[in-house]
């Protein structure tokens, strides 16, 4: 378990902006020290170094199991901030059907490692929105990435400290997505577990309160501590939320017309509002962690999921770009080039956005990556920056160990 540090030479605590005021490295004072800075101050505190005990308001540097500091991200919508040089590398890995994994350590530009567990082209004639190897989940976590795999019929739920060696942690079991945060992962369904040690050891949720059956997405938000969203989608659709991920509860308010979408990735937070972007083109919003929701219709579809870019949400949808900032108030922009099919996105601590093609016959030789800084300027990578493959259902942000594929 993470732990704030204080007491060995000094805290150090940063304000509602992201800034140390009088942070003072090895004697050394440092006004307005940037996320950098409070990293190698941590470090020094953990080394024997010393920064002083004179704080602001906000939240403090931690350590991990390992004694590896990092500095805890701020709660206001931005992306956290850069990982402290521990040796892991920043890397997006995809999660597809048929078992399948993908990495890029370069920011997006190449994707190397690709493995599953069917043959090339499987597919294309097998049903693999359904078996073992479904592709249901991804998510980070203090080191470790977890994927969970298998819907229609038992499957596994893995974990990776490289993006590129997989460890099966649960097996025989189905989830509609993982989710990490305040040291917990999150596996969700009607029959949820969740565990408190990276998955060494799991234990069933207290209650869920849910009336359907099929968890498709959930993710953690960080609202006043935490909140962990789970959302259904059959004939009707619910969400549920909890503080702890073991017991959950029904919101006080949903509008009929909110439905999430059929794979992770449709629940995002950022700048204090969290929104569920339903296929159907209706985006909903809550601003009190989830407990109740308003609903703006934005497109008649919004065919990919969404992502928060550090200033204001972003969905897609066939050549167009759908952003605000706020979650209720919207904007159409075309891409460049006009043709963009995102189907799955992610975006780095950066700001560096990725994203794959996921519709009807856009896999194997038809699959296309894309690389965006803006969202609206996409890059579309040459054929030997990546293998087509099966369909890519969603992708994860972290930072992995170095590989022979990843340096």
């Amino acid at each position: 378990m993470r732990q704030a540090q204080e007491g060995l030479s000094g805290s150090v605590f940063c304000d509602s902006v992201g800034e140390c005021d009088n942070l003072r490295v090895m004697g050394g004072n440092v006004p307005g020290a940037n996320w950098w800075q409070q990293a190698a101050c941590a470090f020094l505190i953990v080394t024997g170094g010393g920064c002083s005990d004179e704080t602001s308001t906000g939240p403090a540097f931690t350590v991990d199991d390992s004694g590896v500091p990092f500095v805890e991200p701020p709660t206001d919508g931005r992306p956290p901030p850069p990982a402290p040089t521990d040796g892991r590398l920043p890397m997006f890995v995809a999660q597809g059907h048929a078992g399948r994994t993908t990495l890029s350590c370069d920011d997006g530009r190449t994707w190397v490692e690709d493995r599953s567990d069917e043959a090339w082209d499987y597919c294309s004639s097998n049903d693999c929105d359904h078996g073992p190897g479904a592709g249901r989940g991804i998510t980070w976590g203090e080191g470790w990435f977890f994927a969970t795999f298998g819907w229609g019929s038992p499957g596994t739920l893995r974990r990776s400290m490289d993006g590129v060696n997989w460890q099966v942690v649960l097996d025989g079991e189905t989830f509609g997505g993982v989710a990490y945060g305040n040291s917990r992962l999150v596996a969700a369904s009607r029959n949820g577990q969740y565990s408190d040690d990276q998955g060494e050891t799991w234990q069933d949720f207290t209650s869920v309160a849910l009336t359907t059956w099929n968890v498709r997405d959930t993710a953690f938000v960080p609202y006043d501590g935490g909140r962990f969203i789970m959302t259904t989608r059959d004939e009707t659709s619910e969400v549920v939320v909890s503080s702890d991920g073991a017991a959950w509860t029904q919101p006080q308010t949903v509008p009929t017309d909110c439905q999430g979408g059929s794979y992770q990735g449709r629940v995002v937070h950022g700048n204090g509002t969290t929104i569920m972007i339903g296929q159907e083109g209706v985006v909903c919003r809550s601003s009190d962690g989830g407990q109740t929701w308003f609903s703006t219709p934005v497109a008649n579809s919004l065919g990919a999921n969404g992502i928060w870019s550090g200033h204001e949400f972003m969905t897609w949808h066939r050549g167009t770009l759908h952003r605000s900032t706020d979650g209720e108030t919207w904007t159409t922009t075309e891409t460049v080039p006009e043709d963009v099919d995102i189907g799955v996105a992610a975006v780095s601590d950066e700001g560096t956005i990725v994203g794959v093609t996921n519709g009807w016959q856009q896999h194997y030789d038809s699959q296309k990556f894309y690389r965006s800084e803006d969202g609206v300027h996409w890059e579309v990578l040459p054929r030997d920056a990546y293998t087509g493959g099966h369909p890519i259902k969603t992708i994860a942000f972290g930072y992995g160990e170095p590989s022979e594929h990843c340096q």
